[in-house]
């Protein structure tokens, strides 16, 4: 808790850093997916260039159905990729997120039990229980965000299991 012009101006520094941290982490994961939704889509279009001049040399409807077979399988398996290349990125992107939140809240929650040792330590005696209370109350808050920092990183793993089993049961689908 600021209480000096230089300690305030040194807070909204702090603060502006994490903003501009921030910022550059989101632009980055936009630009990161952008480029591969752009190579991904000149790629597809490329393709799909080069299959319409070969459906149109296509002397038999059997030849032109086997060139469409041949088509959709490689595009179903660029789409599978690029869906996790851009899952990928997603997951960095909150990953490094988490990584700057999870700093800022140490760094709160040290700061604001400085501050409430350092305004106790002016209180007259017998105020220890009053001490003992922000001090449990703070300990609270920090499992409560370890709990669920918890849960969400088990949510996230259980997220990425069920899509490692769908690929997986793509990819026999289209062996089989």
């Amino acid at each position: 808790m600021p209480s000096s012009p230089e300690e305030l101006l040194k807070a909204q520094q702090d603060h502006f850093e994490r903003l501009m941290s921030l910022s550059k982490v989101l632009l980055d994961s936009t630009e990161k997916v952008s480029e591969a939704q752009i190579a991904s889509l000149r790629a597809q279009i490329e393709a799909l260039h080069a299959h319409a001049a070969r459906l149109v040399e296509a002397k038999t409807p059997r030849e032109w159905y086997e060139l469409q077979v041949a088509y959709l399988t490689p595009a179903g398996n660029e789409a599978r990729s690029g869906a996790t290349q851009t899952y990928a990125i997603s997951k960095e992107t909150a990953q490094e997120i988490a990584g700057i939140i999870e700093k800022q809240v140490g760094e709160f929650n040290h700061k604001v039990n400085e501050a409430f040792t350092e305004f106790t330590r002016q209180w007259p005696q017998g105020q220890e229980p009053l001490n003992a209370a922000f001090h449990s109350l703070m300990a609270a808050g920090s499992n409560a965000y370890v709990s669920a920092h918890r849960a969400f990183s088990q949510a996230v793993e259980m997220t990425e299991a069920n899509a490692r089993a769908l690929q997986a049961a793509l990819q026999r689908k289209g062996q089989g």
